[in-house]
């Protein structure tokens, strides 16, 4: 472990805080980096080692620092904060530089909260990891605990054709706001945000966030205004909530004010603090309703002052994206004119690419393999974004990675090395863009293998041929958790699954998934998501997911009307034949063989068993 000088005084959380502006004001990253907390880190870490500091107090701290414990013992999970999923050239090799040093597996995740996690990762080497990551203006500050976890942005903002205003700027506002501010250090749980531009396409999941910013432009005397639409109380897990709208149109000025009353309101909610499993502000506003919740808000408004967003938004050099220049050829019109080159380019052209709002300029899609980055392609993704882009990529909720700003002329280009990296895989937004949580591979609250399913529900769906010709088909979303708290987005797919355990006619434990069918969120207005219906009283083996996902979805294209999306179907026709399909494949439980390949995972040699530890989650 590197040897630094020591932190000296305690400092008080309000200092910690305004030193944290300061640094903001000149630096070219959202979360400023602050030595101080990697020498605590290191300080720390050490009388934790020796027996000096016990866990119940190490934990918490280490949180903070991004630094979570994971389902093998003596290694720690790494959890980079990515505000608005904005990912510079220099950082997107830093990446590559700590996959190649500090994580054994030689790669980093997208998550479905835009961070990027690296696995196995000794508690001894955290620290100057840490230091790896700030120097490139990245930081894993509050990407764990009961604070204000990392802040979902569109990867389209800016660039989106139908986006009412960019948020970024406020977004970017918000989370320096919000990082280290005294108040959100010992929430009762954590709290998640997000921002997007579009009022008629969800692009951040709005709807299950705690607090969500949709940009409003309203009309006052002929005076333009901008502000916000508000959301709270969103979240999954075991008690799945839609947010509900708290303001209509809130203007921009007051938008840190309001965060401020909401902050303080969840804060002092005693009755959270009772139980740690039941204190998210969707829990709040279930138990007071939303217009007592409201009152409250209005009530700690009268108390707070104004609040100048403008010494937290120096965010110009964090956005600026610098274009390379268009070609003649490329004012030939919005759409891009003609593919250049047939075949797989023009397949991942027309799936993988859309056009900007400003003309000549496009936005690729990069769909990682199960979200999973290696330390070549990080810096392969760097080294184009520096020839290619305006110098800005996006990690998404779907795990995939935006690239903006690529003219037309260079996208075959871009497409090669793309391929060169093995990250040219079309169909970036079709059904078979599967999202997994980690699972098993890495988390204690895991129950079964998610992303191993996920990777078996890819190779099945390569075997279907006519049926990913299907339009309908196509626009499937499938998300899957390793346990029922919901990392995967499972709750909001239109199919999605969880993990669960089942025993057989012996009496040992078989790996299976609860099916959830209906959910929704993206194609629409945040008030048109909704939360998928579970399949009650039936569990399905792992290893007989695939299969009873392809009758699902037969069973869809054969007996859907002309233009019938999926949810439309099961509203129609409702959720019994697909039921009787899960029933079916549940009953393969009893007639299992005992250590038949239904005891064992995917991507697992040994037979299964349920090894569930305490998450941190909660701590």
């Amino acid at each position: 472990m590197t040897s630094h000088t020591s932190t000296g005084p305690a400092k008080t959380q309000e200092t910690i805080h305004e030193e944290s502006l300061e640094l903001s004001k000149n630096s070219h990253s959202i979360i400023p980096f602050m030595e101080d907390e990697i020498v605590r880190l290191e300080e720390e870490s050490a009388k934790f080692v020796a027996g000096e500091q016990e866990i119940a107090q190490f934990t918490p701290f280490r949180l903070k620092q991004g630094v979570y414990g994971q389902r093998q013992s003596d290694v720690q999970m790494i959890r980079v904060k990515v505000p608005g999923g904005i990912i510079t050239p220099e950082a997107m090799d830093a990446l590559g530089e700590f996959a190649e040093k500090y994580a054994p597996l030689g790669k980093g995740h997208i998550t479905t909260r835009e961070n990027i996690q690296f696995h196995h990762v000794p508690l001894a080497e955290c620290p100057d990891g840490l230091r790896l990551l700030g120097a490139a203006g990245l930081s894993t500050r509050e990407a764990c605990g009961n604070v204000v976890r990392n802040v979902v942005g569109a990867p389209t903002s800016g660039v989106c054709t139908a986006e009412v205003f960019d948020p970024t700027p406020y977004l970017a506002a918000y989370v320096r706001f919000a990082v280290r501010h005294p108040l959100t250090q010992a929430f009762p749980r954590k709290f998640k945000t997000a921002f997007t531009g579009c009022d008629d396409h969800d692009h951040v999941a709005a709807a299950i966030q705690d607090l969500t910013y949709v940009s409003q432009i309203r009309v006052e005397n002929g005076v333009e205004q901008r502000g916000f639409k508000v959301f709270v109380g969103g979240g999954t897990s075991i008690m799945p909530r839609l947010a509900k709208p708290l303001y209509d149109f809130l203007p921009e000025e007051d938008f840190l004010r309001v965060a401020l009353a909401i902050f303080t309101v969840f804060n002092n909610a005693d009755i959270l603090r009772k139980n740690r499993m039941m204190a998210r502000l969707k829990v709040l506003i279930d138990k007071i309703g939303l217009d007592e919740f409201k009152s409250q808000v209005e009530t700690e408004l009268e108390n707070i002052g104004a609040i100048d967003p403008e010494p937290w938004m120096h965010v110009e050099e964090i956005m600026r994206e610098d274009p390379p220049e268009l070609a003649p050829s490329a004012a030939i019109g919005r759409n891009g004119g003609s593919h250049n080159g047939g075949g797989d380019y023009a397949e991942w052209r027309s799936t993988n690419v859309e056009a900007q709002k400003q003309v000549g300029y496009f936005v690729i899609h990069v769909k990682p393999d199960r979200g999973d980055v290696t330390a070549a392609q990080f810096h392969g993704l760097a080294s184009i974004m520096r020839k290619y882009t305006g110098g800005r990529a996006r990690t998404s909720q779907e795990q995939n990675l935006a690239l903006r700003f690529v003219p037309e002329h260079m996208l075959h280009d871009v497409w090669e090395e793309l391929t060169d990296i093995g990250l040219a895989e079309a169909n970036a937004h079709s059904i078979t863009n599967v999202v997994s949580c980690p699972g098993t591979d890495s988390c204690k609250l895991g129950i079964t293998s998610s992303m191993g399913l996920a990777g078996a529900l890819k190779e099945e769906m390569e075997s279907w041929n006519g049926l990913l010709q299907d339009e309908g088909v196509n626009d499937i979303r499938i998300k899957m958790s390793g346990c029922p708290n919901g990392c995967g987005l499972h709750h909001i797919a239109n199919i999605g699954f969880h993990g669960a355990a089942v025993k057989g006619a012996d009496g040992q434990q078989i790996p299976a998934y609860e099916m959830f069918l209906g959910g929704n969120y993206g194609g629409s207005k945040v008030e048109d998501s909704r939360i998928g219906t579970r399949i009650p009283k039936v569990k399905i083996p792992a290893k007989s997911v695939p299969r009873v996902l392809k009758e699902v979805v037969s069973y869809y294209k054969e007996n859907r009307t002309d233009g019938e999306g999926f949810n439309q179907f099961l509203d129609r026709v409702g959720v019994e034949e697909v039921t009787a399909v899960a029933a079916k494949a549940q009953e393969a439980v009893a007639e299992a063989t005992p250590g038949s390949d239904l005891y064992i995972d995917w991507e697992r040699t040994n037979q299964y068993k349920l090894e569930r530890g305490e998450g941190e989650c909660a701590v």
